[in-house]
């Protein structure tokens, strides 16, 4: 067995431990983004990174449910919207949509650097 084939079980093994039910929402980011590391092709890399992207948004998610109950906290106070946002780096009014309406929180695209563009057809692409 070379080290391509024992890193592709590694891997593998990684994302059977992240997707396990019991793997908490953070675990499963560590165990994603490791797997990340092991990859070689970058298609693979690319698949693992949005894998641990989106994994990263729901442990957050998980992350301020916890805070809202004061678990793990000083004295066990429960987080204002106002200390999760500035924790997430997000205006607490858009912690709360988040929270409220989905099962992640993120930046926005231009916070993450998104910038709207037109696609070109890449060299060789025919037009019809």
């Amino acid at each position: 067995m070379d080290n391509v084939d024992m890193m592709a079980e590694q891997i593998d093994d990684l994302i059977r431990r992240a997707d396990a039910e019991e793997t908490a929402p953070a675990e499963r980011v560590q165990l994603l983004a490791q797997a990340v590391g092991l990859a070689v092709d970058p298609l693979r890399q690319l698949e693992l990174m949005m894998l641990a992207a989106d994994a990263a948004g729901r442990a957050a998610h998980d992350a301020a449910g916890r805070a809202l109950r004061g678990e793990g906290r000083p004295e066990g106070k429960a987080a204002t919207w106002t200390e999760i946002g500035a924790s997430a780096r997000l205006a607490k009014d858009t912690a709360f949509r988040q929270f409220h309406g989905g099962a992640a929180l993120s930046w926005s695209t231009a916070t993450r650097g998104v910038r709207q563009t037109t696609r070109r057809p890449a060299s060789g692409e025919g037009t019809r």
